[in-house]
């Protein structure tokens, strides 16, 4: 699996999180809608991360922008939860549903605590790697 180039939309709190699910990819990080939409436009990219956080919360804007691209039609884009925030299991089981909805290949859970971290870092570094069809084990 070669190095992908990576669009990373997040707080910059979550840096460290990506990059540790993501060695060896090219990451590129943007922290608003406006930067977002510019470097999709302008560049490409084989993978999409979306945060939950990203610019005041505008994760689903984002995703369903991404997906009124037709360049990016194949390109997996998973959206991520990573801050220490409790997030009740119902709740978390609702916005997977509406990511996959809007297009999204995934939510995933990337919080210290998660009891899936380590197989959803995996997930993205395959993602990167190898692109559409993918779901999360």
């Amino acid at each position: 699996m070669g190095m992908a180039r990576v669009l990373v939309a997040d707080v910059p709190e979550m840096d460290e999180r990506i990059r540790h699910c993501l060695p060896g990819h090219e990451l590129l990080f943007v922290r608003t809608m406006r930067e977002a939409m510019v470097t999709l436009r302008h560049d490409s990219f084989s993978l999409v991360v979306i945060g939950v956080h990203f610019d005041e919360s505008r994760m689903f804007e984002l995703l369903t922008h991404v997906r009124s691209l037709s360049a990016y039609d194949a390109v997996p884009v998973v959206c991520v939860q990573g801050l220490a925030f409790i997030v009740p299991e119902p709740v978390r089981k609702t916005v997977d549903m509406a990511v996959k909805a809007l297009g999204g290949t995934a939510f995933v859970d990337l919080r210290d605590e998660a009891l899936d971290f380590r197989q959803h870092c995996d997930f993205l570094d395959r993602a990167a790697g190898e692109g559409t069809g993918l779901r999360p084990s």
